[in-house]
């Protein structure tokens, strides 16, 4: 599927039915969960798992909302650690990015209060005592479980970006 028909597939589609027909759109996933819960529109996106119990929580959401993912997969996102090629503290870098990765730094990172970011690390990779240490994070009303979340889909290629923010203006911007 081309650009063009992804377009006129998807993307005309969902227009049509947007909020305020397409002529305004939420600037931040906070004005999205204001607008679930002004009740404006009915879903809002978010990458982070534990967004929504984390919303309800603090009273910004109704305990009816639920998380949901797609049935072949959702886009995850992931975040990425660099090291310049020209460091001057290369090996003091490598030492940071690898506590970033490490078991303890991503339970921490998943912890809801924190962050609540879904781990980058392979689950069923990890010692049966970190798995136990992921499966016993607390979660909200609205959080769904690892075995739940199902397929992370990788997010497109950064090439797709500048071709779909310019069909994007060229087709809706005002």
């Amino acid at each position: 599927m081309g650009l063009q028909s992804l377009c006129e597939y998807y993307l005309d589609e969902l227009h049509q039915v947007a909020w305020r027909g397409g002529q305004n759109f939420p600037s931040s996933a906070e004005e999205m969960m204001r607008l679930v819960d002004d009740q404006e529109i009915d879903i809002a996106i978010n990458f982070d798992i534990s967004g929504a119990s984390v919303q309800i929580e603090q009273g910004n959401l109704p305990d009816t909302v639920r998380t949901y993912v797609f049935e072949n997969g959702t886009i995850g996102n992931t975040h990425f650690l660099a090291i310049p090629y020209n460091s001057g503290v290369k090996s003091g870098a490598q030492v940071v990015a690898n506590f970033f990765l490490s078991p303890e730094a991503q339970i921490y990172k998943q912890t809801p209060t924190v962050w609540g970011d879904l781990s980058v690390l392979s689950y069923d990779k990890l010692s049966t005592e970190d798995q136990a240490k992921f499966n016993n994070l607390p979660r909200g009303i609205a959080t769904l479980s690892i075995e739940e979340l199902g397929d992370t889909l990788p997010e497109p290629h950064s090439s797709w970006v500048e071709a779909l923010e310019k069909e994007w203006r060229k087709r809706y911007a005002q």
